[in-house]
């Protein structure tokens, strides 16, 4: 094998289209049941994905730089506008190294400074600060000795317009490798591939639209929280449907971004007699915010938050008097906070779920975008080996034993979250079960009461339960200082309140089976094990230094498990040299202790700083160190023969 060049992440977005080289084995019967009123188009591919968010353009791109032929099918016409998920995780930054984006999204991203704390306060300008939570601890970057890379704060509405750009520009067949306007209205299996029938219009005001059936080996469902796919399937949702009712007030305002440049925070938690909500940051440096305001159905309804209702509430929960000053709401949404992931993840052996259609977490922690490009970066590669001839079909069964334990442990974890995220309206009087509690009572008055006095009945309740954010908060009396404390005090506890990172979930979690709650064990990061993402080591090449994760991905074209050798001599006659006996694609890299410069080479790197040798020296003087195209560790031992071994058994590798 050899040596790929040293790569960190592009820096540039422009990408050559690599070629996809494998195309479809089987020609499917035709679909029965499309419309003959409009005009109908079949395209054959190997893999189709339903939904181009950010799971589903991840799986595209990683499809084509593999050399899997794909075609996804996304609904809307173009990328949203409205803000949702803003954090990416250091995992998810690492996956988006193997596709080139890492570095382009970091230099957009803006700076640490701007979003390291948490906040809680009365309003966001002029209020009092009940407790600041600084998510780094003091640190001036937000990376760790455990990556390459570092999360950041980017907004997914953004982050998925860029990858759809390079999604496409990735695809052999460019912009129509991802179909805007198709709604997906049938999906159908069969022994040797998947029917999926959509409804494809031309623009949102067109009349007509286009009957698409594409023809694939497999199928993605990517396609979100309610994804239509997923219950035509009959595949159920398992968990707690409905923990809380959001209105999502997206805004922009350079005023308010002005009044908080010089102490700015990522979340401002606001409690005050007229207004609680969470306030979002998205991007100081455009102005563009997003306020999360609870609500409660069915007594409350969407269309009670008018655009005037929404800004009365906005200045209340930013602190301004002054009316002059301006905010331009760009959208109001509703939306419910769940907990559930999938009964399964596979369906007929053709069909996965990813991303959202298969986990739907609180943001609590923010999972829910990062577990779904990880869904991606860990079903793509078993796709290519599958649909190449690599590997024989049963590798991607391992897709929901693998997958679904995560999904199950965010889930939990995220749970847990949301749980803390409530002690402190607790600790300031404001339980929210008594919300509920006064909904219910509400919901259950007769039904001649009209529903305009059911309403003015509730917000008459929660004004009563606001109240107690006024003087019994913020004044100097016996129960202010208490609440105060009692806040300040969680602040202060690492444990206390909401974080932002979870080292282990977010880099610790294992492949290996299970644990008793059939959930995602979980390590330290830079744990050598298998199941575990490899360790992250510096290591000098004939291109400079690089990072033992980024050489796992440098210039893979096709699906290929790399072999990290330590105490050979690459010299010698007990080189570990590329397996003959398996058809999968593997690279041997040598990694040598820090005295051996003069044997640098493109199969040869250099320990820099001693990192890999303290990682693998429990295992003995020789090490192989067997890891997958997604980076994680599948064998670590000695023999050569065992090694592949673990390749024929665990990864159904087809023989030379």
């Amino acid at each position: 094998a050899s040596m790929p060049r040293a790569r960190g992440g592009d820096a540039s977005m422009a990408v050559a289209r690599p070629r996809a080289t494998h195309r479809r084995r089987h020609e499917l019967s035709n679909l029965r049941g499309a419309s003959s009123s409009s005009p109908t188009r079949v395209r054959d591919t190997t893999v189709c994905v339903i939904g181009a968010g950010p799971t589903g353009l991840a799986l595209s791109m990683l499809l084509s730089k593999l050399g899997v032929a794909s075609v996804t099918l996304e609904r809307a016409h173009a990328p949203t506008t409205h803000p949702q998920a803003h954090f990416i995780n250091t995992r998810s930054m690492e996956a988006l190294g193997a596709l080139g984006m890492r570095d382009a999204i970091a230099k957009q991203s803006p700076p640490l400074r701007t979003w390291r704390e948490f906040r809680y306060v009365t309003s966001l300008v002029h209020g009092v600060v009940l407790g600041r939570v600084d998510q780094f601890d003091g640190a001036e970057h937000a990376g760790s000795a455990t990556s390459p890379t570092a999360p950041t704060h980017f907004s997914q509405h953004r982050l998925a317009k860029e990858m759809l750009t390079r999604a496409r520009a990735m695809h052999d067949d460019g912009d129509s490798g991802v179909v805007t306007g198709a709604r997906v209205d049938d999906v159908r299996v069969s022994d040797d591939g998947v029917h999926v029938r959509a409804r494809v219009k031309a623009s949102e005001d067109a009349s007509e639209a286009e009957t698409l059936t594409v023809r694939a080996e497999y199928c993605v469902v990517a396609e979100g929280a309610n994804s239509e796919t997923r219950d035509r399937l009959g595949i159920q949702m398992r968990g707690e449907r409905a923990l809380q009712h959001l209105i999502n007030v997206h805004f922009t305002s350079s005023a308010l971004a002005v009044d908080l440049s010089a102490d700015p925070a990522m979340l401002y938690f606001v409690f005050n007699p007229d207004a609680v909500a969470v306030v979002v940051a998205h991007d100081l440096s455009r102005g563009e915010f997003v306020a999360q305001i609870p609500y409660l159905p069915p007594v409350q309804q969407l269309s009670d938050f008018t655009p005037s209702v929404c800004e009365r509430m906005l200045r209340s929960a930013i602190g301004w008097k002054d009316a002059s000053k301006v905010l331009d709401i760009l959208g109001i949404r509703a939306w419910t906070m769940s907990a559930e992931v999938s009964e399964k993840f596979i369906e007929n052996d053709r069909v996965f779920l990813a991303g959202d259609a298969a986990h739907r977490f609180p943001p609590a922690g923010g999972f829910g975008m990062n577990t779904g490009i990880q869904d991606a970066h860990n079903l793509a590669w078993k796709l290519a080996a599958v649909t190449r001839g690599i590997s024989s079909p049963e590798l991607l069964r391992t897709y929901e034993t693998e997958r679904r334990p995560v999904a199950l442990r965010n889930t939990a974890l995220s749970v847990e979250n949301f749980k803390g995220v409530l002690k402190i309206p607790n600790a300031i009087g404001l339980p929210p079960m008594a919300a509920d509690v006064l909904r219910d009572a509400v919901s259950a008055l007769p039904l001649l009461v009209p529903s305009a006095l059911r309403k003015n009945i509730l917000e008459a309740g929660l004004a009563i339960g606001r109240a107690q954010c006024g003087s019994l908060l913020t004044a100097d009396n016996p129960i202010g200082v208490a609440r105060r404390a009692a806040v300040r005090e969680m602040c202060e506890d690492p444990n206390g309140t909401l974080k932002l990172q979870f080292p282990k979930e977010d880099v610790g979690f294992s492949y290996e089976s299970a644990d008793a709650n059939g959930q995602a064990k979980l390590y330290e990061p830079g744990t050598l094990r298998v199941g575990v993402r490899v360790p992250h080591a510096w290591v000098n090449t004939i291109s400079g230094r690089t990072s033992t994760i980024d050489l796992v991905d440098a210039d893979m074209a096709e699906p290929r498990m790399t072999v990290f050798a330590s105490g050979f001599d690459a010299n010698a006659k007990d080189a570990v040299t590329t397996s003959s006996r398996s058809a999968f694609p593997m690279q041997v890299i040598h990694i040598l202790d820090q005295n051996c410069d003069d044997s640098l080479s493109k199969n040869n790197v250099i320990d820099i700083d001693g990192t890999w040798a303290l990682k693998t020296r429990t295992f003995g003087d020789k090490v192989l160190v067997l890891v997958r195209p997604d980076g994680h560790v599948a064998f670590i031992g000695s023999n050569v023969d065992e090694l592949e071994n673990v390749i024929r058994s665990s990864f159904h590798a087809t023989a030379n």
